[in-house]
């Protein structure tokens, strides 16, 4: 089995990252809007965009820990959907990649 410490420490300093992140968003959004009408509409906008920041930070969470699974499992660097190795340069540039590109 390959030895995975220095990718599991790096996921798990991201994955620290974008829980911080996420609870930030959480903060931003959870936080009450002016009563003007076009400062509300701004400030709208920029919900949305938060939104999207949170939403895309919860799948790379996800992703982060399927991978941390699998290090734990032995499993990473296989495609969860055909099984075959993830190539080792695809790991590199996405160490929190669970399928390969073909899959991807």
């Amino acid at each position: 089995m390959k030895d995975h410490s220095k990718t599991k420490a790096q996921l798990e300093l991201r994955l620290k990252e974008l829980i911080e992140r996420a609870e930030h968003v959480d903060e931003d959004l959870g936080q009450r809007g002016p009563r003007d009408w076009d400062d509300n509409a701004l400030e709208s906008e920029g919900d949305e965009v938060l939104d999207a920041v949170g939403l895309a930070t919860v799948a790379e969470i996800k992703m982060i820990r399927d991978s941390l699974i699998a290090i734990d499992e032995g499993t990473y660097g296989v495609c969860t959907a055909c099984g075959i190795a993830i190539s080792a340069e695809r790991l590199e540039a996405l160490p929190e990649a669970t399928q390969c590109r073909r899959c991807a």
